[in-house]
């Protein structure tokens, strides 16, 4: 705990000598107050000798007088110019600064962050790998070397949002090192080796929530809002792919998997102070349900050489979710008229990414993309705009964004269900009526699960099913020997008075130990229609129970009326 109040402080020392930068900004004026009454509330929360503070000033406040100063001289307009055409595009964005003596903390407290990295793989990647399969039962990774080559910190941004009482920094990142990462089924024998990794990408720290109290803030976030590039060197890849249940991956494939796992909408939550509940974070679950329309495309580019046409599709990516079109075959103007909705949380950064492909027997081709922040439909609740393709000579694609609105009247059901089919596109799925927010607390009474010290895998599992969508979770277990979740999950429901919630808890051997089922219209006669209770678990034991809170809410267009 004390190694991870001394990041904060490095960071927030850090943010510090980037505000030194700007005198004239009183934004930045405002913070680096702040941030020096943090500094020193931090050294003396971990009780730090006055005299090693002081003696620190002294020293920072010699070298940063004596050093030249690092502001660029007056230029001309016209020179001005060409510098910015110059300039990288991933920080043409203003509110970037340059930061190299970030760069000189990273290379120290490398050796201690590469530490860390192989604790988080032994102890969070390998039991998720290994619970993906029996075949991966044994999965391990071992003789982990990260090198004495630390990353780079190259830029860095700071956003304050007194609202949601948090701040953001951003860094952007670049390494590319040796290194050593054998994989395996035994630590006997490696499969595979990992000989060097090159990462490049914007990494984002967000403090939150700030508190009235030590130590100020209750935990740090920690993700990438888009997806790094990342490059893997290997050695014995093709043993690795051998082992059944992984031959449909490709080298491809798993740089795709690993270098989505820490992007936006998954991050990591490190609490600071027990007086933080995680869970309540306002980005922690999934508020705003969106509804896309992809529409049509115009002005696309050939890529059939003889027939000068194209079969193009899209592929629609956001909060974690994955979306394909139909193919209109032999042309450059095609019209989809396909809706997809997804459930997106207020976590900062988000996007809703769309690709647009041409279907080739051998290759399918880009045709370009185009992106929109889902932060802009959130705060005009609907966009509908043709927007220009990116990397290619020509196109544009018509999408519509809406964000629904939230109903807590049973009321308005079959309003909205009535409403859903007039407005449904007959190349759609079937629209949502309603969402279902589940939170998972606890169980109790099932078969005795004793934790086990050389067990790295979850002892307890938790699998949802509502309809076709099945989500699952590992839990702790408590002192008791019982699991605990505190587990938040969510559902887009077609129709709530035909679906059902089905659950089921198992052990670290797959086995069932206990299973319940909850037809969700129950929640349509509660009030507010939510239900906070324990749930008869039919098992071994007698008196199997799970603590869960159901809320039932109706989703429903904004230009549509819900009256009755």
């Amino acid at each position: 705990m004390l190694n991870l109040y001394f990041i904060v402080i490095f960071f927030f020392f850090l943010l510090l000598i980037k505000f030194n930068q700007d005198q004239s900004s009183m934004k930045f004026s405002y913070l680096k107050c702040i941030i020096v009454l943090l500094l020193g509330f931090f050294a003396g929360y971990l009780e730090v000798q006055f005299i090693y503070v002081v003696a620190g000033i002294l020293v920072w406040s010699w070298y940063w007088h004596r050093k030249p100063s690092s502001h660029p001289s007056e230029i001309k307009p016209q020179d001005k110019a060409k510098e910015q055409t110059k300039a990288p595009h991933k920080v043409a964005d203003k509110e970037f600064e340059k930061v190299q003596c970030l760069s000189v903390i990273m290379e120290h407290m490398w050796p201690y962050l590469s530490k860390y990295l192989v604790k988080f793989l032994k102890q969070k990647i390998q039991p998720k790998l290994r619970s993906k399969s029996r075949y991966l039962s044994n999965f391990c990774f071992f003789d982990i070397d990260f090198g004495k080559k630390a990353p780079q910190v190259t830029h860095m941004r700071v956003q304050s949002d007194p609202e949601k009482k948090q701040i953001i920094m951003d860094l952007q990142i670049k390494y590319n090192a040796p290194v050593k990462l054998d994989v395996g089924l035994s630590e006997r024998a490696a499969l595979a080796r990992v000989n060097n990794v090159k990462l490049e990408g914007t990494f984002r720290i967000i403090f939150a929530p700030l508190m009235g109290n030590k130590p100020l803030i209750g935990a740090l976030t920690f993700y990438f809002p888009q997806r790094p590039a990342l490059q893997l060197d290997w050695t014995g890849l093709t043993r690795l792919l051998d082992i059944p249940g992984l031959h449909s991956l490709t080298n491809r494939k798993i740089v795709e998997k690993i270098a989505t796992f820490l992007v936006s909408p998954k991050h990591i939550t490190k609490r600071i102070t027990s007086k933080c509940d995680v869970t309540e974070l306002h980005f922690k679950e999934r508020k705003n349900a969106v509804r896309i329309h992809v529409l049509e495309a115009r002005n696309l580019v050939a890529k059939d050489f003889y027939t000068k046409k194209s079969d193009p599709f899209v592929v629609v990516r956001g909060g974690g979710k994955t979306f394909k079109t139909r193919v209109i075959s032999k042309t450059l103007n095609p019209e989809w008229k396909q809706t997809f909705e997804i459930l997106f949380s207020e976590l900062p950064g988000q996007e809703i990414e769309f690709q647009l492909w041409d279907r080739d027997v051998a290759r399918d081709d880009p045709m370009g993309s185009c992106k929109i922040a889902v932060s802009q439909v959130l705060k005009k609740k609907c966009v509908d705009k043709w927007i220009r393709l990116q990397n290619v000579k020509s196109g544009e694609l018509h999408i519509k964004v809406e964000c629904l609105r939230l109903l807590s009247d049973p009321a308005k059901l079959n309003k909205v269900i009535k409403q859903n089919k007039l407005i449904q596109s007959p190349k759609s799925e079937e629209l949502s009526s309603a969402v279902l927010y589940t939170v998972i607390q606890k169980a109790k009474g099932l078969p005795v699960i004793r934790p086990k010290k050389s067990k790295l895998n979850p002892l307890a599992k938790v699998q949802v099913t509502v309809g076709d969508t099945v989500k699952r979770s590992g839990g702790k277990i408590n002192t008791t020997g019982e699991p605990e979740w505190k587990k938040r999950i969510q559902f887009l429901i077609k129709n709530p008075l035909n679906e059902e919630l089905k659950l089921k808890v198992r052990n670290e051997q797959n086995k069932v130990l206990g299973r319940a089922s909850v037809p969700l219209s129950r929640l349509m006669n509660a009030n507010d229609m939510t239900i906070e209770n324990w749930f008869p678990l039919k098992s071994k034991g007698k008196t199997s129970e799970i603590l869960l809170k159901l809320q039932l809410r109706i989703l429903a267009p904004r230009n549509i009326s819900v009256k009755p």
